[in-house]
């Protein structure tokens, strides 16, 4: 397997997460957030504005659930005996009632629900409030520690603004801050292996990067690999950036 980027710390592979997590060796960390199947959310949202750049996100429900309960399966088969997953999905309200991604754990030990409070929200709607937060579900081996006690002080809500204006934003329609991996992994001992099967434009690997991290990152489209190598290649910690 060839990898379409790597440096001595970053390795990207062009390609399917589905045919490209077999092909792997173990990894200390999966952080990753998947496509969220807006196309078929019904309560006032609407498709990603313009989509993505190979995929519509638009799977039957059946076939959405099954392919992620399949690659959170995956990844954790590939996990140390030390490892953990944080795994970013958004709550949301359809038909009147909140849907939770709860649903799409294939049955793996949730260690904690860390709560990402964007700040703001743009789903208004007279039926409900309006919703300011997604989740970080951290599904983590027995094994699994922080740095140190002093790592936990990150707590388990994290004010972080949503990026609507950067540039990174404009590259990729489903961006979340550098500052989100980089919270996660910068409590953890220095020198992980860290995975991202849903790389986008490369913040997970950025942040790895900067937090001294090995990493990994798979994507199906072509052109966001190629702006995650650029922005693998500069050696300017960007925290400010989005994937």
């Amino acid at each position: 397997m060839t990898p379409y980027y790597s440096d001595d710390a970053v390795t990207i592979y062009h390609g399917d997460a589905r045919d490209v997590l077999s092909q792997l060796s173990p990894v200390d960390v999966v952080f990753t957030s998947p496509p969220y199947n807006r196309g078929n959310m019904s309560g006032g949202l609407a498709n990603l504005s313009g989509g993505y750049a190979s995929y519509d996100d638009e799977m039957p429900w059946p076939d959405y659930l099954a392919w992620q309960r399949q690659t959170l399966t995956d990844c954790w088969n590939l996990l140390t005996s030390e490892g953990v997953i944080f795994y970013n999905h958004k709550p949301r309200i359809q038909e009147g009632e909140v849907w939770l991604p709860l649903e799409l754990n294939p049955g793996l030990p949730l260690r904690q629900i860390i709560i990402w409070h964007q700040v703001v929200g743009v789903n208004w709607n007279a039926s409900f409030f309006i919703p300011t937060h997604e989740w970080l579900m951290m599904f983590a081996k027995p094994a699994f520690r922080l740095a140190s006690r002093s790592a936990s002080n990150a707590g388990d809500v994290w004010r972080i603004r949503t990026e609507t204006s950067k540039s990174g934003r404009e590259d990729h329609p489903a961006s979340f801050p550098l500052k989100l991996p980089t919270t996660a992994l910068a409590a953890l001992p220095v020198g992980r292996s860290v995975l991202d099967p849903f790389m986008g434009s490369g913040t997970t690997l950025r942040a790895a990067k900067d937090c001294g991290h090995k990493a990994i990152g798979i994507e199906l489209d072509e052109r966001y690999c190629e702006i995650a190598a650029k922005r693998m290649s500069q050696e300017v910690l960007d925290f400010g950036a989005a994937s």
